[in-house]
């Protein structure tokens, strides 16, 4: 799989449909996909390969930890798949667009790995909130 990357702003139709855009549909072509929100800003759509391994790692912490099944469930209960249609579309459930605060408007960000949905607004204002704490991350990364 090559890498998720940019962004691209898509509008949602009324029953809950949005494009995928067309680089990452490339990228993303291994149905079916798994959409999820298991962080509250946003949602993520994760390609089959990564998905294997997250679907690995949950299973691990689930019989490593007493607790693990309830963070098995609430990840798993916000899980769906999905695939595009023939136009390339997606549909979103209603409950998943109200848990992201996405309403007619959504914005694609290539994570390298998975796609994220964004709100546009929340998406800026997540950046601006961070530009700070990127600049030990960037050093280790890019020297």
């Amino acid at each position: 799989m090559s890498g998720l990357l940019g962004r691209h702003e898509f509008q949602i139709d009324a029953k809950g449909r949005v494009s995928l855009p067309s680089a990452f549909r490339r990228a993303v072509s291994a149905n079916p996909l798994v959409l999820l929100q298991w962080q509250p800003t946003h949602l993520d759509i994760f390609p089959r390969e990564t998905w294997a391994e997250i679907r690995r790692n949950l299973l691990a912490h689930r019989k490593a930890r007493k607790d693990g099944g309830a963070y098995l469930r609430r990840i798993t209960a916000s899980a769906v798949e999905i695939e595009p249609d023939a136009h390339g579309r997606i549909r979103i459930p209603g409950w998943l667009l109200d848990q992201a605060g996405l309403e007619d408007t959504v914005l694609f960000v290539g994570a390298l790995d998975r796609i994220e949905l964004w709100h546009p607004e929340r998406f800026e204002t997540h950046l601006r909130e961070r530009e700070g704490d990127d600049d030990g991350f960037a050093a280790q990364i890019f020297g």
